[in-house]
C-alpha cells in the first residue's frame, strides 16, 4: 500500500512548462500538423488566450467557435503554436497535473 500511495503522489505533481510543451507538441504532430515556421509559446496563465478570445468574441466564425471557451476548465495549461505564414494558429490545453490533452483549438486561417 504505501508504494501505491508514492505513485499517485507523483502522478499528480503539476507538470512542468516543458513537460506541457513537450506534451502540446505531440498532440500538433499527432494531428499532422506541420511545425515549420511556427513559435511554439508557453502561454503563462493563459494570458494570451483570454486576450484573444476577448478580441474574437463576435467576430470568430469558424467552425470551433464556442468548442473551447473562457474559463471552460480550471485546472490547465495552454501551449500557443503561433504561425508565421497564413495558417491558423493552434492553441492547445493540457491538463497541469495528469498531463492528458484536454483539447486542441485551431482558429481560423490568417488573412
Amino acid at each position: 500500500m504505501f508504494l501505491f500511495s508514492g505513485a499517485v503522489v507523483a502522478y499528480a505533481q503539476e507538470k512542468t512548462n516543458d513537460e506541457v510543451i513537450a506534451i502540446a507538441t505531440e498532440a500538433v504532430k499527432g494531428q499532422n500538423f506541420e511545425l515549420k515556421d511556427v513559435d511554439i509559446i508557453y502561454d503563462e496563465g493563459g494570458k494570451l488566450w483570454s486576450e484573444r478570445i476577448g478580441y474574437l468574441a463576435g467576430e470568430d466564425q469558424s467552425p470551433n467557435h464556442g468548442i473551447l471557451r473562457h474559463g471552460f476548465l480550471k485546472n490547465y495549461k495552454v501551449v500557443f503554436f503561433d504561425y508565421k505564414e497564413q495558417l491558423p494558429d493552434i492553441w492547445v490545453f493540457v491538463d497541469k497535473d495528469s498531463g492528458e490533452v484536454l483539447g486542441v483549438y485551431q482558429m481560423e486561417p490568417k488573412k
